[in-house]
């Protein structure tokens, strides 16, 4: 009888969750679910292939390091393109056509014989298109959910997961049978699919709009409308009018005024930005540093997806069931446990316990992940969704570009990771105070707003 009933709960659940996307909205959690899977199978996929690119050019590790670093900072920083043509050109159009760039540039990109001709290729073109179709995708998602946007965004978030259970273990095969020219190629071919997903997509009617979400006002300055002052208040000469008008209508900078929107960027750009040096330098980390065998990396890749799909199915219904603890909340712990993942796996030097830790951060990692989202859609209205996650990629890409080549400078100078991951663990420390200190804020002006009352 309680499994019937736990059941039949489970059921209403999802019926009523689906019922709030509609068939567009879930179509839209397919399509961020694919653009995660694009980038994984980018980013990782050149991570993988860091050693033999090495070998290939004849060059030094930083430096192939850096150029995967460029691909992602591509990704990250041409996506603030994505809200102005989605609005120009429609959702469906925009995924549609950067589908068939991205496949189309990788696979042009196999055919390639100077590092730098591929990098820009990659970065240009690849990078930038998924980039795009990640942040429409994303802001599509926060259109459509309200109360089961946690769940959406989990469910989305599988794409991770799923690359690193499925592609990464296929990427070795790919290298082994074909070589890197050979996995190139493959992997463009994965890529396409993100066009099929393109032309099913649909934005979200004018009515739903008015679906009862409001984001937190969190700001004095956003509440007094000073980004909505006529330009020649705010400049001081004319001549500049017409194009402090174009940026602040087409990229709404008028969101450099909130102290809420720099918290959420040294959150998200600070935490990414170390995740991601940790995607492109792992297997090099594991196999090199830690003597370990690239099989066994591949199996702590695995824990590591198993503990990132485990999070991704439990992180919504957990988030909304236990309504006492604030989402912030949730995040700082994640973002707290990712931190002492990176202080603590250079000392790790047994089988069990790097697969254990792995698993573990696997979990933090896709709660980070879907959180980050949550608190930017709990933060800002719907129409400026998508302008701050095109931000947030400019920043962390920005970031990224700059920094990301020190942990392989570093290995190449010493030897040894461990100094690298011990000051990625000081910086994401930083990320728990970033967001602590937007759910004070928050909770400060919501009090503020009830008083007034």
């Amino acid at each position: 009888m309680m499994v019937r009933v736990c059941l039949e709960r489970v059921l209403n659940s999802s019926i009523a969750i689906f019922r709030e996307g509609g068939l567009h909205g879930w179509i839209a959690v397919l399509g961020l679910f694919t653009a995660k899977i694009a980038w994984a199978v980018l980013v990782k996929g050149m991570g993988m292939m860091l050693p033999t690119l090495q070998e290939q050019f004849d060059t030094s590790t930083w430096l192939i390091g850096w150029m995967v670093a460029f691909v992602s900072a591509g990704f990250e920083i041409l996506g603030i393109l994505a809200t102005p043509l989605k609005e120009r050109f429609g959702a469906r159009t925009v995924v549609t056509v950067s589908g068939l760039v991205a496949g189309i540039s990788m696979i042009t990109a196999s055919f390639l014989s100077s590092v730098y001709v591929m990098t820009f290729i990659l970065t240009v073109f690849t990078g930038s298109a998924l980039g795009i179709s990640f942040v429409v995708t994303k802001h599509l998602i926060g259109s459509y959910f309200s109360k089961s946007v946690t769940t959406a965004y989990g469910v989305a978030g599988l794409g991770d997961p799923v690359a690193f259970l499925t592609v990464v273990p296929s990427i070795q095969l790919f290298l082994d049978t074909y070589g890197w020219r050979g996995t190139m190629l493959l992997l463009g071919a994965l890529l396409l699919h993100l066009t099929v997903i393109g032309a099913l997509m649909k934005p979200p009617a004018a009515s739903r709009s008015q679906d009862g979400y409001e984001a937190a006002h969190t700001d004095e300055e956003q509440e007094t409308g000073k980004d909505k002052l006529a330009p020649r208040n705010r400049c001081g000469c004319s001549c500049f009018n017409p194009l402090y008008s174009f940026a602040r209508d087409t990229f709404q900078i008028g969101l450099f005024s909130s102290v809420s929107f720099w918290l959420v960027v040294a959150l998200y750009s600070g935490w990414h930005m170390i995740y991601s040096g940790w995607v492109i330098y792992y297997v090099q980390y594991t196999t090199m540093s830690k003597q370990f065998t690239l099989e066994d990396a591949s199996q702590f890749l695995f824990a590591f997806g198993i503990g990132r799909l485990t999070a991704c199915f439990a992180i919504g219904p957990l988030v909304q069931s236990v309504q006492v603890v604030s989402t912030h909340i949730w995040l700082a712990g994640a973002l707290l446990l990712v931190a002492v993942y990176y202080a603590v796996d250079p000392w790790l030097t047994s089988y069990l316990s790097i697969i254990v830790n792995a698993f573990v951060f696997g979990n933090a990692v896709s709660t980070v992940s879907t959180l980050s989202d949550v608190v930017v859609k709990e933060t800002f209205d719907k129409e400026q969704m998508g302008h701050v996650f095109g931000w947030l990629g400019v920043v962390s890409g920005s970031a990224s570009l700059l920094l990301l080549y020190l942990p392989g400078l570093i290995y190449d100078l010493t030897g040894d990771h461990t100094v690298a991951f011990s000051v990625m663990a000081g910086v994401q420390s930083m990320t728990v105070v970033a967001v602590l200190w937007l759910y004070w804020r928050q909770k400060h002006a919501r009090r503020s707003s009830d008083s007034s009352i």
